[in-house]
């Protein structure tokens, strides 16, 4: 990878680490999202970058955490999301083998929705949703998870719809996350598919989203929540457009 694009490739991590610390969501959206429409890397390189820059974030995040997660709801998440990201894997290596453009299509309209899920305040329902409803979710956030390493959408949007507290919400998210992203990176490596080339840019990629979350937390944009979502939604809106367009 030469300088220019280096440079680029970790600007975009540090965008969407910032915007991650300030409206707590949308990093791998807008990584992912931005890396592919400006060409920097294919689809399957980011992914795994991804995945490993938020397997440590996830571990680094639960450690005070743990005592908060809901059991059951991760339970039943992670028995429809785990196969389904298997899934999600090969259905990435299908759609590079045979459609690029194709591919860019999908991810333009996963960030679309993905940015109205996150964008979205809902309210949080009077009774605790099924397990087969949490299965259900997180086979839709498996194959996200599995193709393109952003299954947080669906599984964000159904879990705060729960009557759970926000401590219990965040842990359960974290939990679930850093379980279905180290099986997705099992599922590649033992494929044969985990470069040398990726670990080294997941590597220069830690200190940079460490460095931009820091910068994030001090230095917030004097702006209202609802202002920040909005122009979150708006970023990521343009970046689904784009790819749907280009």
């Amino acid at each position: 990878m030469d300088p220019f694009t280096l440079a680029a490739f970790l600007f975009v991590v540090a965008l969407g680490a910032y915007v991650q610390t300030v409206t707590g969501f949308a990093l791998g959206l807008i990584v992912m999202g931005g890396i592919t429409l400006l060409d920097l890397a294919p689809v399957a390189f980011t992914a795994i970058v991804i995945g490993f820059t938020a397997l440590v974030n996830n571990f680094l995040a639960l450690q005070r955490a743990l005592h908060h997660i809901d059991r059951r709801g991760m339970m039943f998440t992670l028995l429809g999301m785990l196969p389904a990201t298997y899934l999600g894997v090969q259905l990435l290596d299908q759609l590079q083998n045979t459609s690029i453009n194709s591919l860019r299509v999908i991810l333009g309209l996963v960030i679309l929705a993905g940015g109205v899920m996150l964008a979205l305040r809902p309210h949080p329902h009077e009774r605790r949703a099924a397990g087969w409803v949490d299965a259900g979710v997180g086979i839709i956030g498996g194959i996200l998870a599995g193709t393109f390493s952003i299954g947080g959408p669906p599984l964000v949007f159904h879990f705060y719809r729960q009557p759970l507290s926000l401590a219990v919400v965040r842990a359960t998210l974290l939990a679930t996350f850093a379980v279905t992203t180290a099986a997705r990176l099992v599922y590649v490596g033992l494929a044969g598919d985990i470069e040398l080339e990726m670990i080294e840019m997941s590597l220069l990629c830690l200190p940079v989203v460490f460095l931009a979350t820091m910068a994030g937390r001090r230095y917030p944009p004097p702006l209202p929540d609802l202002a920040m979502r909005r122009l979150a939604f708006i970023l990521l809106g343009l970046i689904g457009l784009l790819l749907l367009v280009y």
